[in-house]
Parts: C-alpha cells; structure tokens; sequence
C-alpha cells in the first residue's frame, strides 16, 4: 500500500504550546509519510489562520516537495479551508480530520462506528454547505444567477443537508438503544455486587497494556495513538470483591467537541466507575506530561466526573531513570488519592496498583451470618466466598456460622435470601487492605 505524502503546517500564537511532535505522531498513526514539518508562529489572519506571507511561504515548500495533501493544524473553519486549497492548489485536511481519519481505521465494534460516523457528517456539514456555496457561484460567474437559478442551487443545498441530517438522526436513535442496553448490563453487574474500574488517560499512555497485564485480556496494543475507541470490560480477581475493569478510548487536548459528543456514550462509562485509574506516561518530558494530566482533568469536567476515586498509574517507569520517576511522582501528588509507578509493559507494581485500587472501594462491614443447614447451606458459603471476605465459618448442629466482610449492597441481599435476624452487622468497619 503506498501511503500519502504529506506536508504537515501547524500555526499557533507566539506563547502557544507546541504540538508539532504530537500532530506528526497523528499523521503517521493514519498511515501518512511526512516529507516535511512546519511550524508557524505568529498572528493569525481571519482569512487563512496565517498570515498571507506565510501562506505564499507554504506554497513553496509545496512546490518542492510535491506532496499529496497538506495536514494543517489545528481545526480550521470551512471557508479558511477552501481558500488554502484555492491558493495551495492541493487538498488539505485539518486536525480534526486527521482524527476522524484514525478513529476509522481502528473502529471495531458497531458503536464505536456509529459514532465516528455521526461525528465525521456533523464536522461536515458546514463544510459541505460552504462547499456547494462556492461550486454555485462559480457556475453562475459573470451575470447575475437569476431568481430560479438560486432557487435551484438552494434546493440543492437543503436536499444534502436534510440527508445528512436525517443519518445523524437515525444514528442518534441507534446510539441511544445501544446506551440503553450498556446500562442495563451496567445495572446488573451492580445490582450482583461487581465495581467497576475504569482506566484512562492521555492517548498512548498505555491504558491497553495495563488492561492486559490486569485482565490477561487481549486487547489491542501498539505504540500509535487511538488503539482503543470502545470501552472493553474484563473480570478481575481481587478477593472479597467482585471487579470488572473496563479501557476506555484514549484522551487528547482540544478534541473536537463533534467527538466528544459522539463518544459521550463511551465516556458516560467513566462517569459510572466506582474507581478511576488515571494511567499517566512517564517517558514524557515534565511539561508534556504537566499538559496531558491537564487534558485529560479538563475532560473529566466536561464528561461531569465527580466523587469519583482516582489512583493515578505512573507508566513506562521502566523506560526511565529512579530520580526522574520520584520527580513526576512527587509532580503528581495531589492530580489523585495517591501515585503508584507502574510498567504495564513488564507488569511490575501491577500487584500494588491492586492494592492501591482495593483501598478505594466502598468500605467493607464485618457481619455475623447464621446459615441454616439445609441443601442451599453450603452453596450459601460458596456464595459469601465470592461475593465477600469470608473470617472464619464455624459448622454447628443446625447451622453455619460465619464472620465475613460485605459491602453495603452485599448485605442487604443476602437479608433478603435468609430468614430475619441471621445477618448481624458488627459496629466495626473492616479495612479495605
């Protein structure tokens, strides 16, 4: 397959951070060969988001190096984008695009192609109406376009927009049923007890390999950015409790707010953890990490997460010296409840990440169960081993007593399952460790 050449142009604001590094790793990650990176600093025009010097500067890079498309970033407005095509005489994707381009191609389940679909015709559509704005004035150039001439391009206009507009509904509707049915199993795991451990962060961080090293699962792992668009959920053996962990789609700064809406119901999954485990990439430098800890913070509070637990998941320390790994850590203190550095990759500290994740669980209460003998008794037993920390059990003459730990919603179904005044709450609060 051979890949598109690419000229890649970021133009930011003297004192606006450089992501240059970050848009190449983008573009290589959708399958591009870069011949060339610029970066533009200076006052943006209205016109081109650059100043009409520099776009005659790019158009001379282009004609040396006779790419296939030019990759601006960041997002740009439709009109902007035409008139850089219009001067550049070449097809030019902005950074948003770029995003929708990966998202395509790593998207495996019927939702998380849902919503890049619904993601990719919402960021099209004033494209699109721009687009056709400027192909009907250049069909009716010199006289004026007379009153059915209008009438007709307009119609037009309405036609592929109403089109789009009725997909994006209809995917809205599918989108829903499916939220519809993670809830519901979401409901269900709770109603029996499991928590649920999400883990997030910057894309690339390492979420994915954490969750194989927790889970034994095998879910996607490469060093590019976006592996995971849809949140994969495995059962994790922690005793007393009964935990499932899910790997959520990779943050990213400025994320178009199109995808954000479109993946609010993978998002939304976050929102339902009971803890959150914030996987953090040790190999970036101070100020690289600093910012990604700050996006993916700004993306918890316009997801609305709060109350939620958070451990953060120091990554890659195996990448990096001890004296850098005790600097970020000490960096890091206060982003959650505590800092525990990890290489998911070699599964070191994996066992301490547990821990750390177990002592943010809801407290366990100490109970004392009185198990009639009779032949659901000792599946009763088998019952509390699984769904709680069992103490010690004590095999009477007609009963079975048992000292364990519950979680609150535990208890009360076990009060359901046995006769009133088997289950006695101790005034202890068990720790968590």
């Amino acid at each position: 397959m051979d890949f598109l050449r690419a000229i890649l142009v970021q133009s930011r604001e003297p004192g606006e951070n450089d992501l240059l590094e970050e848009f190449q790793a983008l573009a290589e990650t959708a399958g591009y060969t870069i011949v060339e990176a610029i970066d533009i600093v200076g006052r943006k025009s209205a016109r081109f988001a650059m100043s009409s010097g520099k776009v005659e500067e790019v158009a001379t890079h282009i004609e040396l190096n006779k790419p296939d498309v030019v990759l601006f970033s960041p997002g740009l407005k439709s009109s902007q984008l035409y008139r850089l095509m219009d001067k550049w005489s070449i097809e030019v994707r902005d950074r948003n695009q770029l995003i929708l381009e990966i998202f395509s191609r790593h998207a495996r389940t019927p939702q998380a192609k849902l919503q890049i679909e619904q993601a990719r015709l919402e960021y099209e559509l004033p494209f699109l109406r721009h687009q056709l704005r400027v192909q009907l004035q250049s069909e009716h150039t010199g006289a004026r376009p007379v009153g059915e001439q209008v009438g007709a391009g307009e119609d037009l206009l309405n036609l592929r927009t109403m089109e789009l507009r009725r997909r994006i509904a209809n995917i809205r509707s599918k989108l829903e049923k499916i939220s519809d049915i993670q809830e519901l199993k979401r409901k269900r795991r709770s109603k029996i007890g499991f928590l649920e451990v999400t883990l997030t962060g910057y894309t690339n961080a390492g979420k994915s390999t954490l969750h194989r090293a927790l889970t034994g699962s095998e879910a996607e792992v490469a060093d590019q950015l976006f592996t995971t668009l849809s949140t994969k959920t495995r059962r994790i053996d922690i005793p007393g409790r009964q935990v499932v962990v899910s790997d959520s789609v990779g943050f990213i700064s400025d994320l178009p707010t199109e995808l954000l809406e479109a993946f609010n119901t993978t998002l939304m999954e976050i929102g339902n953890a009971d803890v959150i485990v914030l996987v953090v990439d040790a190999t970036d430098s101070v100020d690289e990490m600093d910012r990604k800890v700050r996006a993916c913070i700004s993306t918890f509070q316009e997801i609305g997460v709060n109350g939620i637990p958070v451990v953060v998941a120091l990554n890659k320390t195996d990448l990096i010296e001890d004296i850098s790994v005790r600097e970020r850590m000490t960096l890091l203190q206060g982003v959650g409840q505590t800092v525990v550095p990890i290489s998911a990759r070699e599964e070191t500290n994996i066992e301490e990440l547990v821990q750390e994740v177990r002592r943010s669980f809801p407290a366990l209460y100490r109970y004392h169960i009185t198990i009639p003998y009779e032949s659901s008794g000792m599946s009763m037993v088998s019952w509390l081993h699984e769904n709680g920390y069992v103490e010690s059990e004590d095999f009477g003459e007609d009963s079975i007593f048992v000292d364990a730990r519950l979680s609150f919603n535990t208890a009360q179904r076990l009060f359901k399952m046995l006769p009133k005044g088997s289950v006695e709450r101790l005034d202890e609060i068990a720790p968590t460790e």
